[in-house]
């Protein structure tokens, strides 16, 4: 079964030394977080399992692997 985001559950970077975010919202394209009072959105991605991930694309793009969070 492949892993989806679900509101309320904390998630990591894939960078495990930055800060965590919790999904607060969904749609089937989006999620929005919340990393201490910091509210944002990102895109919704599926990899070729179904497994959905998201890659916070406020960061410059060489930093972007970091920033990247799975479900």
């Amino acid at each position: 079964m492949a892993k989806v985001f679900e509101v309320g559950k904390v998630y990591r970077p894939y960078q495990t030394e930055l800060d965590s975010m919790t999904v607060i919202r969904r749609t089937d394209k989006t999620i929005w977080c919340d990393t201490d009072g910091v509210k944002w959105s990102m895109r919704v991605r599926k990899d070729a399992d179904g497994n959905e991930y998201a890659v916070d694309s406020s960061v410059p793009a060489h930093w972007r692997d970091a920033f990247t969070y799975e479900a």
